[in-house]
């Protein structure tokens, strides 16, 4: 009797097995780590990937190659499984690293391009999306000498750019749920192909209001933009403010940021942020001393003071509300919020930029 009760209890954990009913093998699946998406003409969409391979023969060990494919449809959907039909084994996108998407896209939908990745649930979330002047596929093609993977390169390329503080921190699952969020528009880094050297380039920061990319920033002003946001920035910068007209050469990092915001005749955000400057370069030699250190951190918050003004003025062109004012509006000032249609009254607003630089040391040698 107590024989059968076992046979029974171990017969019923059975039926509570799950099984490996949804396992993926490796060796049946080919892993794609950079995606680009092109909008061509006649409205068709091509789909190009990188796939990484290890290729071996028998006179030596295995080597990585990177095949690319590209395949083109109606739509994303349509173009992968034209894909499907030129590769071997399914098409497996859990290990993207970087997706990219042509301007031309991005001018007429982002969202319709990040569809089609989001519906898939092995998507990762641990991404780059970036934006490319010319086509996607020019990219995802490019052969890098001292990188095996151009996935590789291209991830690194853009995660070293975003310590530097030229291009802001993002997140590609809240892409999609900020385009749909009065008073906060997505900012994206936008990168070339330079097919001469094999390499590629970040060229500035693409601005988006809603689903539509709207404008763009160039490298100074997306890393002027960048120390306007909330987020952390440092990075080094080289401005023409020295002695004799020399180039300086500039560590900095932000130590306070702030917003206000004022409703009384007109509604007006002042942004005050406070860097503080290492000087890591004075090719002239001369000796700074304390009132040639004050003219230039002087000359260096007029510089900053007037590229942030000009990077403010370029997103209330493109009516881009890249830093979130709208949001602050939202929190701090409801009532008022709920009176305004902020996608036609962002671009009226006053937005007044405030940089104070404080140096902090100038050089050893000095």
């Amino acid at each position: 009797m107590r024989y059968k009760r076992r046979v029974i209890v171990l017969l019923s954990l059975v039926l509570l097995l799950s099984g490996c009913w949804d396992q993926r093998q490796l060796k049946n699946i080919r892993m794609v780590q950079t995606v680009g998406v092109d909008l061509l003409g006649e409205n068709k969409v091509r789909l190009s990937v990188a796939i990484p391979t290890i290729k071996t023969s028998i006179e030596s060990q295995g080597k990585v190659v990177t095949p690319k494919v590209s395949g083109v449809g109606h739509s994303v959907q349509e173009a992968s499984l034209e894909l499907e039909k030129m590769i071997s084994q399914h098409m497996d996108l859990r290990e993207t690293r970087v997706l990219l998407v042509n301007k031309a896209f991005a001018d007429k939908s982002l969202y319709e391009t990040l569809d089609y990745f989001y519906r898939e649930a092995q998507f990762p979330i641990s991404i780059f999306v970036a934006i490319t002047d010319g086509q996607a596929q020019d990219v995802v093609e490019l052969t890098v000498e001292d990188r095996s993977l151009i996935s590789e390169y291209l991830y690194d390329l853009l995660e070293s750019n975003e310590e530097e503080g030229i291009i802001p921190g993002e997140s590609p699952f809240l892409i999609s749920s900020i385009m749909i969020t009065p008073g906060f528009d997505n900012v994206l880094p936008m990168i070339n192909a330079l097919h001469q050297k094999e390499r590629a380039k970040i060229s500035g920061l693409a601005l988006f209001h809603g689903k539509q990319m709207t404008g763009r920033l160039d490298t100074n002003h997306s890393r002027t933009f960048v120390m306007l946001t909330r987020h952390m920035s440092y990075g080094t910068m080289t401005e023409q403010i020295g002695p004799k007209q020399s180039y300086l050469t500039f560590m900095y990092k932000r130590a306070k940021h702030k917003v206000k915001i004022t409703i009384k005749d007109q509604i007006t955000a002042d942004i005050y942020i406070t860097l503080n400057c290492f000087l890591v370069d004075n090719p002239t030699g001369t000796t700074l001393d304390k009132t040639m250190i004050a003219d230039i951190s002087r000359s260096l918050e007029k510089v900053l003071s007037t590229r942030a003004e000009e990077t403010i003025r370029q997103l209330q062109q493109a009516n881009c509300d890249g830093l979130g004012i709208g949001l602050q509006m939202k929190a701090l000032h409801q009532h008022t919020w709920k009176t305004l249609d902020w996608n036609k009254e962002y671009s009226k607003i006053i937005i007044k930029p405030h940089v104070e630089v404080k140096m902090k040391n100038h050089g050893l040698l000095n």
